[in-house]
């Protein structure tokens, strides 16, 4: 059985078909329940800035949709999907558990009973944005964490679908970080860091459903000409700037397409049928044109075999 058939989409009744898999006896593949207005799917995210986002419109978008453990306030892209997802018609309850500038491992240590005081139907898990803050670039915590939240999910709801959030690569890192891991090398060569661990992630753990691969995503935007790849040296015409003024967090349009590929590959619509109309891009202060540009990304990349 391939891994493309673990990421099948789980919120829309006909297409909540999950695959078996022979990675561990344990690992319930059992169709989740058809979502209704009475029996929600319930989707909790883990993570930290890079999902509750940098500053408003972000930060605190939609916050009152949104179920925040940590009673922060936080709205962020969790609020964003939460958008996405009522004016698709689809049935969910959206909460977070997010901490500025943590790992996966201090949510495993500090916050598992918050993570598994309920019996959540999907978790997306994020790790610290360069894997390790102590040693940027070793995934090796990281793997670990996520396979010991994994099996903490199921030990509360063994049908439960976990889902790992691939980060993207950070300019600053590339480009003002002298001595850092990827100083003076490539977005591309960041991106490849990151893929590769959330794959192994994934192989290591027991029952992870599969990556939302926002970092690919954001690269490519890069690559299309649809985003900016330098922003100190300024954002050429007609381009975005995918990150925030800090060149570190997503920007506005950044988090817009983030939500998008999660709500894609959680859903299974395609995110290139919202149209610019929309309110979550519209209230972000995007463009129609910026709108129907991160719609398209998210689409071609969830189109691509990860």
């Amino acid at each position: 059985m391939t891994r493309a058939r673990h990421r099948l989409p789980l919120l829309l009744p006909l297409l909540l078909l999950a695959a078996a898999t022979p990675v561990a006896a344990a690992c319930d593949r059992t169709p989740l329940p058809a979502a209704s207005a009475q029996s929600p799917h319930r989707i909790l995210f883990v993570g930290n800035s890079f999902l509750h986002g940098h500053m408003p419109p972000v930060l605190y978008y939609n916050a009152a949709r949104v179920t925040d453990l940590n009673g922060t306030g936080y709205g962020g892209v969790p609020g964003v999907f939460k958008q996405l997802a009522d004016d698709a018609g689809l049935h969910v309850e959206v909460a977070s558990e997010l901490v500025s500038g943590q790992t996966l491992q201090f949510h495993l240590n500090d916050k598992r009973a918050l993570l598994t005081s309920r019996p959540w139907d999907i978790v997306v898990l994020q790790e610290y944005s360069t894997l390790s803050p102590q040693r940027p670039g070793d995934a090796t915590t990281f793997i670990a964490a996520a396979g010991r939240l994994e099996a903490a999910v199921h030990g509360v709801n063994p049908a439960a679908r976990v889902y790992l959030l691939e980060t993207w690569a950070r300019a600053d890192q590339v480009y003002r970080t002298p001595g850092g891991r990827w100083a003076g090398r490539t977005l591309e060569a960041m991106q490849g860091d990151l893929h590769a661990a959330y794959a192994q992630a994934m192989a290591r753990a027991a029952c992870i459903a599969g990556v939302l691969p926002v970092g690919d995503a954001a690269l490519r935007a890069v690559l299309e000409g649809v985003a900016d790849r330098n922003p100190y040296d300024g954002i050429d015409a007609g381009k975005s700037n995918l990150w925030g003024d800090d060149s570190y967090h997503l920007s506005a349009w950044g988090s817009y397409l983030e939500a998008l590929v999660i709500f894609g590959r959680l859903s299974g619509l395609d995110p290139a049928s919202l149209g610019g109309a929309r309110a979550a891009g519209r209230d972000l202060g995007l463009t129609a044109a910026q709108i129907e540009a991160a719609q398209a990304v998210a689409s071609r990349q969830l189109r691509t075999p990860h």
